[in-house]
């Protein structure tokens, strides 16, 4: 999914035949509102991302990234991380590692580490590629784009029925997950 179809699709929920003309036109930078909505959908994107559905990955390292202490530091790591999921050796082993603010402390043996974590999805330009979870669809993140862009503009009742539709929306993309019951107690 491409960010510009997500902007284009929020433009048409607002009714703003200007910016859908606008976002299937532009071809370099956007300007004026339709960089707004860029900004919007930035803000959306690292909201789903962070709060309900935070894009994974698995990156592997050898002896030459890490230190002689057995430190790797986050600068390695394409992306940057937000929660260490798993760390496990070249036997696929899980390793004993230590998470500090500026990296992973590993064993000084190690030869090869492959590393699981979530990550913040960088800031993207108009002709970038959304980085997402599948569950979550341009339409989900359109609503949040609506949302963001009716509270910068002072539209503030426009903005709550726009924040509405996407929190149901999330909730909607968070159907597999298992809810939490408690069963009714039963006195015999």
């Amino acid at each position: 999914m491409k960010v510009r179809n997500v902007i284009s699709l929020a433009a048409a929920n607002l009714g703003r035949e200007d910016l859908v003309a606008g976002a299937e036109d532009c071809a370099a930078e956007p300007f004026g509102e339709l960089s707004s909505l860029l900004r919007c959908y930035n803000l959306v994107e690292n909201e789903v991302a962070l709060d309900y559905f935070p894009p994974k990955t698995e990156e592997c390292f050898t002896a030459a990234d890490l230190s002689e202490e057995g430190f790797l530091p986050y600068t390695a790591f394409s992306h940057a991380p937000v929660e260490i999921l798993s760390v496990k050796g070249e036997s696929g082993l899980p390793l004993s590692h230590e998470s500090r603010t500026s990296g992973l402390v590993l064993p000084q043996n190690v030869t090869q580490v492959c590393v699981s974590y979530t990550y913040s999805p960088k800031e993207k330009e108009w002709g970038d590629d959304a980085e997402v979870m599948p569950q979550v669809s341009e339409r989900l993140l359109s609503f949040g784009v609506c949302c963001e862009f009716c509270l910068t503009n002072g539209q503030y009742a426009e903005a709550a029925t726009w924040e509405k539709k996407f929190r149901e929306a999330l909730r909607a993309a968070n159907v597999g997950h298992k809810k939490l019951t408690v069963r009714s107690r039963r006195w015999a």
